[in-house]
């Protein structure tokens, strides 16, 4: 017999009163689409589960997103976190679906104009559903020497500058120039989840790799509008898509052998090579503008076990 996927309860009472306004206004009124649509008592209860269980990670790991604001890195983070806890494929499955589903609702009342869930790829039968990768310092040397010869200098900057700066898809996605100071190696007034406004620290190795891939759009005469991450579809008022910077860890992963890095692997990999070279957890945590430190040890640091058996045995008693 098939072993049973582990129940996940988040559900909280007392959280789900405080759950983004946005987002329960909007659940509302799902809620009454369903009962339009005559779907059966059960189907609505599991709907209805799924998406309050979602909605209370949001409230406690992810400032309380309103679901209009959460992107696919963000749906990322949550099955791999239910991956994690112990859920198999099936459930997993079907819980994507309750939160495609709710996304299908907005976009049919056009509240949305795509879906966080068009970028996840649905777990098969006997496969992970997430396949979290984290670099180590060996790899992030290997990718600089591929990407170097690869000679596309924008792919080698953002793929750097997310392993350096840490920072979430939708921030980097949103970045202006005028809000990169490259002598400061600082980006400044970064907007981040729920209206929280963040700065960006960067390495000597980004801040070259940025000189150059300004002067050369200027020498070239490309027309960025501003934008820090170009491609010929972004306007004045429309920057980088999500899924594109998706496409471009891909692309970089494969160089390595990795076809399943994507944008969340930039933030967990810096993170935790950080860890691993010394640096403190509280300060890591602040750099991934995390409220406490809880977050940063259950979901962007894993545990080197021979660092542990290697430090047990200086301890002889």
């Amino acid at each position: 017999m098939a072993e049973r996927s582990k129940r996940i309860c988040l559900y909280d009472k007392e959280k789900v009163k405080q759950i983004n306004p946005e987002t329960l206004k909007l659940f509302q009124k799902y809620q009454i689409d369903m009962s339009i649509r005559d779907l059966s008592p059960n189907s609505i209860k599991q709907y209805t589960s799924d998406l309050y269980q979602w909605f209370v990670y949001m409230y406690d790991n992810q400032f309380n997103l309103s679901v209009l604001e959460a992107t696919d890195d963000d749906l990322n983070e949550y099955f791999y976190f239910r991956k994690q806890e112990g859920n198999n494929v099936a459930r997993q499955r079907r819980v994507m679906s309750s939160i495609s589903a709710f996304y299908k609702f907005l976009r049919k009342k056009k509240l949305i104009k795509e879906s966080p869930t068009e970028f996840l790829e649905r777990p098969k039968q006997g496969q992970p559903v997430i396949k979290q990768t984290f670099l180590n310092v060996e790899q992030v040397n290997k990718l600089r020497e591929k990407l170097t010869e690869y000679g596309n200098i924008q792919l080698q900057a953002y793929i750097f500058f997310g392993l350096s700066t840490m920072a979430r898809v939708n921030a980097m996605a949103h970045l202006r120039w005028e809000q990169v100071d490259l002598d400061e190696r600082t980006c400044i007034d970064v907007l981040e989840k729920e209206g929280k406004i963040v700065d960006l620290y960067f390495s000597q190795e980004v801040e070259e790799l940025l000189r150059r891939m300004k002067s050369e759009r200027e020498e070239k005469q490309i027309n960025d509008f501003g934008w820090v991450w170009y491609t010929p579809y972004i306007t004045e008022e429309e920057c980088i898509n999500n899924g594109t910077l998706n496409d471009w860890c891909k692309k970089a992963g494969e160089m390595i052998g990795i076809s399943t890095l994507h944008n969340h692997d930039l933030r967990h990999s810096g993170s935790n090579i950080l860890k691993e070279l010394g640096m403190d957890i509280q300060d890591i945590a602040e750099l991934l503008h995390h409220e406490s430190t809880e977050t940063t040890i259950k979901h962007y640091l894993t545990v080197n076990k021979k660092k542990v058996k290697d430090n047990k045995d200086k301890f002889v008693f």
